[in-house]
């Protein structure tokens, strides 16, 4: 726990950094037209015809994910949001964290309990670490909220094959 807080208080200042650089949110609003653009191991990619990227998506039990990049390409997303409580507070702003392999990496959820398209809460992490991408296409399992009463394991099977089929839909 004590190696999680000091993460949390070190990261203050690059996670604040990286949502001045990016203060659009990255993930699609309810709004945005999403059309199916192909499958691969438990996972969906989406052509978002409203914004012109796409995005990976792997749903399971109460949660979902989601990976994509920013409008300029540069920057990468993963969107975790659950359907069960995480404690939030409504309009609060709060870090997230998620464990890939011990690794862990920091966003802002922004709390929004059932105000997302099927009750699902969460928030997302912007990156442009190589090291943040090689852990989610190569490792197995993530940790999102590690060390908390809303903390759960999301299964990373068939990541590198979704994201190399999202970078095929970007390209279109």
């Amino acid at each position: 726990m004590k190696k999680f807080l000091n993460f949390a208080a070190a990261t203050s200042f690059a996670l604040s950094s990286a949502i001045a650089a990016y203060a659009q949110t990255p993930v699609p609003t309810a709004s945005d037209v999403l059309v199916k653009y192909g499958e691969v191991e438990g996972w969906t990619v989406y052509a978002n015809q409203t914004r012109g990227d796409c995005l990976i998506v792997r749903d399971f039990g109460l949660g979902s994910v989601q990976m994509g990049v920013t409008a300029n390409k540069e920057v990468g997303y993963l969107g975790v949001f659950t359907k069960a409580d995480l404690g939030l507070q409504n309009a609060a702003k709060s870090e997230v964290f998620v464990s890939i392999d011990g690794h862990l990496y920091a966003g802002v959820a922004t709390a929004t309990h059932g105000e997302l398209k099927g009750g699902y809460s969460g928030g997302y992490i912007l990156s442009d670490d190589p090291n943040f991408k090689r852990d989610l296409a190569k490792k197995y399992e993530m940790a999102v909220f590690p060390e908390t009463k809303g903390a759960f394991v999301v299964d990373l099977k068939g990541t590198y094959k979704a994201m190399a089929l999202g970078a095929k839909c970007l390209k279109h």
